[in-house]
């Protein structure tokens, strides 16, 4: 037997409750959120390590591009003590080259502020290695190049790129240690963990 007391109470308790399609429609809002957040939260956490990796890969892939769509040599040019990452035009044949390295190479490390105009204006790729991050080893073309000030990888129209190998060490957690070759048949970095 049903009184008014107990339809009125069954009433109000219907209505202040959630019902299973509005705690669906909640749930899947906060874990559209979450999708959206973490990714971004985690990439902007990246350790130096990471950060390098991506500086040197997004270099040799803009060099290879540019030299591809270009029909014109480019070339990756490593500031070795500032760990500066650079991609200009490769310089034609030997003249005004020094170990393949352009004269406005090496004005750029004379002179840090020629960057910002004329024909040493800024090139088409600029990055930056982290401080924390440096080259224990530099072969390009089977010269070892950590003595040198610049080095320079050239990449060329038919998708072909100078040989490189190389290995990246954190410095202060000394544990990680990249080794990047640059395959010069496809031009392509690949990355291995040694330590």
């Amino acid at each position: 037997m049903r009184t008014a007391f107990h339809i009125r109470f069954q009433g109000a308790a219907a209505r202040a409750a959630f019902t299973m399609i509005e705690l669906v429609v909640a749930v899947m809002l906060v874990s559209v959120m979450m999708f959206v957040a973490v990714p971004r939260f985690m990439a902007s956490k990246k350790g130096p390590m990471a950060e390098a990796l991506e500086v040197m890969e997004s270099a040799c892939n803009e060099a290879r591009a540019r030299a591809i769509m270009g029909n014109r040599p480019m070339q990756v040019v490593l500031y070795g003590a500032e760990g500066r990452v650079l991609v200009e035009p490769a310089p034609e044949g030997v003249m005004g080259a020094t170990n393949g390295v352009s004269m406005a190479s090496f004005d750029r490390l004379r002179d840090s502020e020629s960057m910002s105009s004329g024909p040493l204006a800024k090139p088409p790729y600029h990055g930056q290695l982290n401080d924390d991050v440096a080259f224990r080893s530099l072969l390009v073309n089977g010269q070892n190049m950590m003595s040198s000030p610049l080095a320079a990888i050239r990449f060329f129209p038919n998708g072909t790129s100078d040989a490189m190998t190389a290995e990246l060490s954190w410095l202060k957690g000394g544990l990680e240690v990249k080794q990047l070759i640059l395959e010069v048949i496809t031009a392509r970095l690949s990355i291995e963990d040694l330590r």
